[in-house]
């Protein structure tokens, strides 16, 4: 979902719903919030994260968006903000032009993105009380597709890897205790008439019939992420709480359904 500073309007469904998630995640007042994908920050109402959480650390590739962002907001927010870019999250960035001319091995692949993960959670200053993923995991494997291409032959591969790698860097930037919030849009009204839905419908069981049609945005699929996670459990987080569904209209009259789910890092 392309964040545009004029779209603040359309997005303030989603923004609703996202910024209360967070906020539903925090355990205390005065904790460190860390917003991974924040752009330009339509998706948070960060005047009210403000009134939670003493830091505020906005995550993002694209610098020039979270300078933007930051001075849209009031002296007593800008106090709590803290901007880190550029910063590639999918820890592929640099490696994605020698991959399309020459693929990866499958050990060569694992061996690059182990590098990538310990690289990620250096670059920002954690642990975080709460961590959140701004529907963040499908722009990065859009541009991992637009990069590599459709008929790459390690495509699917790369992509499950970007997966993991995205999970393991919420679960590392939280503290002990801390919670881990994962939001995703799981397919548009490009794909699927998410539109036409019943008002009646469960969401949840709307869910399940898109992945079974296999018109959805397959880096966010809720099952593959909830099996990465199980892999987890025991280990480093607890079971994961899945949040209500939600729907909303965005930009080019494109609506979107959207899940998230939030986990807390055990050890």
């Amino acid at each position: 979902m392309a964040k545009d500073g004029g779209d603040w309007a359309l997005y303030a469904d989603h923004r609703a719903r996202f910024t209360e998630g967070v906020l539903s995640s925090a355990s205390q007042p005065a904790g460190r919030l860390c917003l991974l994908g924040a752009g330009h920050c339509n998706d948070v109402d960060l005047e009210r994260l403000a009134e939670t959480f003493s830091e505020i650390h906005l995550v993002d590739i694209d610098s020039a968006a979270l300078v933007r962002a930051v001075a849209r907001q009031r002296p007593s927010v800008r106090a709590c903000l803290h901007r880190h870019a550029p910063i590639d999250l999918s820890g592929m960035s640099k490696r994605l032009k020698k991959w399309k001319t020459m693929a990866p091995t499958p050990a060569g692949l694992e061996a690059s993105l182990a590098s990538a993960l310990p690289a990620i959670v250096a670059s920002l200053p954690g642990p975080f009380d709460v961590v959140a993923s701004a529907c963040l995991l499908t722009q990065m494997s859009f541009h991992l597709r637009d990069v590599l291409g459709e008929n790459h032959p390690m495509l699917a591969p790369i992509r499950l890897s970007l997966v993991a790698t995205h999970l393991s860097t919420l679960a590392r930037l939280a503290k002990v205790g801390g919670v881990s919030l994962f939001a995703s849009d799981l397919t548009s009204s490009n794909f699927y008439p998410v539109g036409e839905l019943s008002p009646d419908v469960s969401l949840r069981e709307a869910m399940n019939q898109i992945v079974e049609t296999g018109r959805f945005y397959h880096a966010a699929n809720p099952h593959l992420i909830r099996d990465l996670l199980a892999r987890r459990e025991g280990q480093s987080v607890g079971e994961p709480e899945w949040l209500d569904p939600w729907i909303w209209t965005g930009s080019h009259g494109r609506t979107y359904l959207v899940y998230a789910l939030r986990f807390r890092r055990l050890a």
